[in-house]
């Protein structure tokens, strides 16, 4: 025994890396020290007869793969060849998770996980293999876990109407969960909303127009860039929300803006975003401007890369009108015109809601009347079905003639089935129409503003109709009811009579 013993002490020692982490300075508390884990894996290498070369110690969370200093004990093992003994107390202290396991894998490691009195290497059974990979996937569990509850604790908060992280520009956290406003900075923020609300202004303006005006946005960057400019501009905070993994709450902070100016301010980004370079298709007045003076098509193009006029294509026959250009914003100044005449004020826009609703009680009416008939038929289809397969079964009648009538029936059947699905839709189409309506007649002057080049024609096509072009002049009509609109409710208002073919220009 004794010569066994002295035979040991004589074998070459080798070389081991020491590795001890505790997750967090609450679990340091708690019992899972360094110093305990560094006194058990220095007794066990004494023992083994390993000379420790180096000790790394962690205490932080290992939700990421990279801790601090497990990134330098690869770093060690990739520049030391001659060490290829990791010493650690157990699976979870030292890794958690799949990319920290493969790492380690990458080395031909032979790992001694003490407390579990296992160590895994290349040539371990695939039985302990197995089991530690199971280890490794419990721990990736665990810290899955971990971090779904945190997750649900930070909804919970945003569901309260508390912020989940640092406080927004222009707010300052007074405790760990209220948010006040920080009068240094929140006029900033204030002047940023006001500025860009205008929709005649770009973001990348807008940064330098606060500069000018002597709004400082931090000591070491005092203009702000664009994008963050863009990021305080689209933050419901602002006014009064919480935002959380995309959705909001409402907050109880006390919001910076009104909920109005911030709509304002999503409304000019849709005008701010419009490309600047068009390609034909894009042409606001594309394929709707006819020549008063010959009928042909009149086609918009660029000039000196950002000016787009529009002349007539003398397609039919030689025009006078074809070496004639109008620019697009004289022709959009003319249809600005035209539609703000069609604004209603609130006592209109009352009136015709009653006018709406009388309108509605009468489709109700008629669309009950005529549900009533559908299922009617529909029921005297459905017996009429179940009475000719009994027949069938009693031999009353042949097969042949069964099918004949049961197709027949069943188409019928399946008509009336289509018409009482869409009677029974017009309720909500008739609803949407009417608040539509009422929108584009109440707001259509904000609503064309603000909107790109697709909504603008959609608007346009939807008061507007039969373009000529004139020289400079626009010739139109109004779509009923808007014409309606445009003459009577604003009859007030100076303008040209409609007398026969008359119609208005711009």
């Amino acid at each position: 025994m004794k010569k066994l013993k002295k035979i040991q002490n004589n074998l070459p020692t080798r070389k081991a890396v020491i590795y001890a982490r505790v997750s967090s300075k609450e679990q340091e508390r708690e019992g899972f020290s360094i110093p305990a884990q560094l006194d058990l894996l220095r007794q066990y290498a004494q023992k083994n007869n390993y000379t420790v070369v180096k000790e790394f110690e962690d205490v932080e969370t290992a939700k990421k793969a990279g801790r601090t200093n497990y990134k330098k004990m690869i770093e060690y093992f990739s520049e030391h060849s001659d060490t290829r003994i990791l010493l650690v107390e157990k699976t979870d202290r030292l890794y958690r998770n799949l990319k920290d396991y493969v790492n380690l894998e990458n080395y031909d490691l032979e790992v001694h996980l003490v407390k579990e009195n296992s160590i895994i290497c290349e040539d371990s059974r695939s039985h302990d293999k197995f089991v530690h990979g199971i280890k490794v996937l419990m721990a990736k569990n665990y810290i899955d876990n971990l971090s779904e509850e945190v997750r649900k604790g930070l909804r919970q908060k945003a569901r309260e109407g508390y912020v989940t992280g640092k406080a927004p520009y222009g707010y300052t956290k007074k405790n760990k969960n209220d948010t006040i406003i920080d009068e240094y900075t929140a006029p900033f923020v204030r002047r940023a909303f006001q500025i860009y609300s205008a929709g005649n202004i770009s973001l990348e303006k807008t940064c330098q127009k606060l500069l000018d005006e002597g709004f400082c946005y931090k000591n070491n960057q005092p203009r702000i860039y664009r994008s963050q400019l863009e990021h305080i501009l689209k933050n419901p905070f602002y006014y009064g929300m919480v935002c959380f993994k995309d959705e909001i709450y409402q907050g109880v902070h006390k919001p910076l803006i009104s909920k109005e100016l911030f709509d304002e301010v999503q409304k000019a980004f849709k005008k701010d975003n419009k490309p600047k370079h068009l390609i034909a298709r894009d042409f606001l007045f594309g394929g709707v401007l006819r020549c008063a003076n010959c009928g042909c098509i009149v086609s918009g193009e660029i000039k000196k890369g950002k000016y787009i006029y529009y002349s007539c294509t003398g397609a039919k026959r030689p025009c006078e009108q074809k070496h004639k250009y109008i620019r697009e914003s004289v022709i959009e100044r003319q249809i600005v015109e035209a539609i703000e005449r069609i604004k209603i004020d609130e006592k209109q826009k009352s009136w015709i809601q009653t006018v709406l609703a009388e309108s509605f009680k009468d489709e109700q009416k008629y669309t009950k009347t005529m549900l009533n008939s559908l299922n009617k038929q529909k029921e005297i289809l459905s017996k009429r079905i179940e009475t000719i397969y009994l027949d069938k079964l009693d031999g009353k009648i042949t097969e042949e003639f069964w099918l004949q009538k049961h197709e027949e029936w069943s188409a019928s059947l399946s008509k009336i089935q289509n018409k009482i699905l869409a009677y029974e839709k017009t309720k909500m189409n008739y609803i949407q129409s009417s608040e539509e309506f009422l929108k584009i007649c109440s707001e259509i002057p904000e609503l064309y503003k603000f909107a790109n080049n697709e909504e603008k024609q959609k608007l346009i096509n939807y008061v507007l109709q039969n373009f000529l072009v004139e020289g400079e002049t626009l010739h139109y009509e109004y779509k009923l009811p808007f014409n309606f609109f445009a003459l009577g409710l604003n009859c007030n208002k100076k303008l040209p009579r409609l007398d026969s073919n008359q119609q208005p220009t711009g």
